[in-house]
């Protein structure tokens, strides 16, 4: 990993793999996660040029001075032009997703092509701001590791989580890792993200969704409409997969990022 300073208080981790290009794939994880996440969609990918972000607040990059989807996007733009990138093909999963789409409203010139890996636009609904805000109140006191412990489970399919329980721990203990202010201002920027209809229906480049069939997290239907909105539309749906399909389905996953960045470039 390396560290690129961005502010006088603010380091983002990130790492680089395969070919250099001038315009890259920039892979944002989810919540909870770090770049590592990706790993096994790597061998898959290793002809790309990919450049993996640790999100403020998560892997080795620090947390963010405020907890607004914003500055996650600001942060990423403030790395990308320290790396001298110019133009970039993004793909968030889940969190950062809803980052990717922030990042299009903000800075549309840097995007060739956008990817929403198990992601969608809309905002929390009240049910769900709830739900968080629980989650940050067991952050709170000092309950990390028994927040982390129910969150993953449920982001796999079930007959996946059953016959991989090795890999379901392995997040789990990564995600402990992970510091509970990195966390619980992840937490905070979606209860307050807004919707990101407008980012979608006026994207100026195509526009990626690969949606598990088996998502908890991510309903099925209200992504398939989401799909509907740009004006290039990319859409994948795998079946008996949940919202990791980096691990559940990292082979079939990898050839759809590497059929959408040639569609992005028009080979």
């Amino acid at each position: 990993m390396k560290q690129i300073r961005i502010s006088e208080k603010q380091q983002i981790g990130y790492y680089m793999n395969g070919p250099k290009h001038d315009t890259p794939i920039v892979l944002l994880h989810g919540f909870c996660e770090d770049s590592s996440v990706w790993a096994p969609m790597l061998p898959h990918l290793d002809q790309l040029p990919l450049i993996r972000m640790d999100l403020p607040g998560f892997g080795g990059s620090d947390v963010p001075p405020s907890a607004r989807m914003e500055h996650y996007a600001d942060a990423l733009h403030a790395a990308l032009t320290l790396l001298d990138v110019r133009r970039c093909v993004l793909i968030g999963h889940s969190l950062g997703g809803y980052i990717a789409q922030e990042f299009l409203l903000r800075h549309p010139e840097l995007l060739a092509g956008v990817g929403l890996f198990y992601s969608h636009p809309y905002p929390d609904n009240a049910e769900r701001i709830v739900i968080r805000k629980r989650g940050i109140e067991m952050l709170q006191q000092g309950k990390k590791d028994l927040y982390v412990s129910q969150l993953f489970p449920g982001l796999f399919a079930p007959a996946y989580a059953a016959a991989h329980p090795e890999v379901v721990q392995a997040l789990i203990e990564k995600g402990k890792q992970q510091p509970a202010a990195g966390i619980i201002a992840a937490i905070e920027a979606m209860i307050e993200r807004p919707s990101y209809f407008k980012a979608l229906e006026n994207a100026h480049c195509p526009v990626q969704f690969l949606l598990g069939a088996e998502d908890a997290i991510i309903p099925l239907d209200g992504a398939l409409k989401a799909a509907a909105m740009p004006a290039v539309s990319d859409l994948h749906v795998l079946q008996g997969v949940g919202h990791m399909g980096m691990w559940e389905a990292p082979e079939q996953c990898a050839q759809y990022v590497r059929e959408f960045y040639a569609l992005v470039f028009g080979v």
